[in-house]
Parts: structure tokens; C-alpha cells; sequence
């Protein structure tokens, strides 16, 4: 039997699943891990926009202003410029600290979909085991956002080179939607120390499926308010997700 997921699951499983994952984080099972990591993310995010603005009021327009009448003109390109990387560099910053604080309560609501689709605990899935973990699950997020930076520096690259960058939309879309889906069903993956490698062929195996799903949270996650339940919603679809390619794989 092949390590990799070949039989792709469908889109309206992906579908079916996000919706269902959203009912499922705030059941009285799974509630309690929904709730801890939204009041991090409510506290690291007030931590960013304290820290955008204190940053914008005290470095940007400062600057702006210094610079010489003949170069007035560049006063609001430049802020703008400069504006739009802090604010983009310090959400992602931000959102990347409130991610791996999170991430073992979010790995342990991994293990309760799992267990509430299958009756099965997880291996070494008690307290203990799980604060012995801690470590390793924070390497494996670290890892993540590695596998990550080259590819954002990549499209940085091609937005700034003329002509080629009318692609870059599409590969911010491709790389944005391929990270969600890494970011919310790796959690499962981790949870029975599959390798970061062996997570990203099962992917692989299910391109669209897994570009739909990881489309659909990353818009989701652009709307206001919202985007505080759908961190847990994505890892309780994600876990489905991972259930749905291991079952395939045990068909085949």
C-alpha cells in the first residue's frame, strides 16, 4: 500500500467538511479549544494594532516629513510603501506568534475530532504526554513558517519585476490557499508524528481538494470577526480531511 493519499477526495467532501468543522468546534466536546486560542488571538492582535500604530505615528510620518521639498513628492508613495510592509509585516509577525502559542490547544482539539469520528484516542495523548510535546510541536511550527519564507520571498520578487508580476496575483492566491491547508491539517498529522514530508505528499495527492479547502478558509479569515472562529473551525475540518485521505489510503 502507498505511503500517499491517491484517491482524491472530492470537493464536496471539502465543502461538506468545513461546514461540519465549524459546528464541531463549538460543540460541548470541542468548545473549550475553541475558546482558549480565540482569546490569544484577541490578545496578540490588540498587541499588533497597538503596535502598527505606535509604529506608523512614530516612524513613518516622522520620516515622511524630513525629507527635502524636492523630494515632497515621494512623501505619500513612500509612506504609503512603508505603511502598507509594517502593517503586513507586523500582522504576519503577530498572527505567526498567536499561531504557535495556540498551537498545542489546537492540537489537542485535533485529537478530540479525531477521537469523536473514530472512538480511538490518539497514542500518547494524555497531559503528560501532551506537555512533553510541547517542544516538539513549536519546532514543528517553526518548521512551517520556513517551509514558507522562501516561497513568500519568491513572490515578492516576481510582484517587483515588470510584466512577469501580472502572475503575481494568482501565485499570492496559490500560496496563501496551499499554506492554510498545511497550517490547519498538519495538526492531525502532528498529533501521530507523521513527517512534515509524508503531510505534504497526501497534499499533494489531493491538489484541488486541498486548493479549495485552504481558497475557502484563507477568504474567510479576511472578514472581520469571523476570522477569530475560523482558525478552529479549519483545524476540526482539517482533521476530517486527514481521517478522509488515510481512509482512502486504506482502500486502495
Amino acid at each position: 500500500m502507498s505511503n500517499i493519499a491517491r484517491k482524491e477526495v472530492s470537493i464536496g467532501s471539502i465543502i461538506s467538511m468545513l461546514i461540519d468543522g465549524f459546528k464541531t468546534s463549538l460543540s460541548k466536546e470541542c468548545r473549550i479549544f475553541t475558546i482558549i486560542p480565540i482569546i490569544i488571538n484577541i490578545f496578540v492582535l490588540s498587541g499588533a494594532c497597538y503596535f502598527i500604530y505606535s509604529a506608523i505615528t512614530e516612524y513613518v510620518i516622522p520620516l515622511t516629513q524630513s525629507l527635502p521639498d524636492w523630494l515632497s513628492f515621494l512623501a505619500s508613495l513612500l509612506s504609503y510603501l512603508i505603511a502598507i510592509v509594517i502593517i503586513f509585516g507586523g500582522l504576519y509577525v503577530f498572527s505567526t506568534v498567536a499561531t504557535i502559542i495556540a498551537s498545542p490547544f489546537y492540537g489537542l482539539l485535533a485529537e478530540r475530532v479525531e477521537m469523536l469520528n473514530t472512538g480511538v484516542s490518539v497514542p500518547d495523548s494524555s497531559l503528560t504526554d501532551i506537555l512533553k510535546d510541547v517542544p516538539r510541536i513549536f519546532k514543528r511550527e517553526i518548521q512551517k513558517m520556513m517551509y514558507y519564507i522562501p516561497r513568500l520571498l519568491v513572490c515578492i520578487i516576481v510582484m517587483l519585476i515588470p510584466v512577469i508580476n501580472i502572475v503575481s496575483p494568482v501565485l499570492w492566491l496559490l500560496l496563501t490557499s496551499w499554506m492554510a491547508t498545511i497550517q490547519y491539517c498538519d495538526y492531525a498529522y502532528d498529533n501521530h508524528k507523521t513527517k512534515f514530508s509524508y503531510m505534504k505528499d497526501d497534499l499533494k495527492a489531493n491538489r484541488l481538494s486541498s486548493f479549495i479547502f485552504g481558497l475557502i478558509v484563507s477568504l474567510l479569515i479576511s472578514i472581520p470577526v469571523v476570522n477569530l472562529f475560523v482558525p478552529a473551525s479549519a483545524v476540526c475540518a482539517g482533521t476530517k480531511y486527514y481521517l478522509a485521505m488515510q481512509k482512502n489510503k486504506g482502500e486502495e
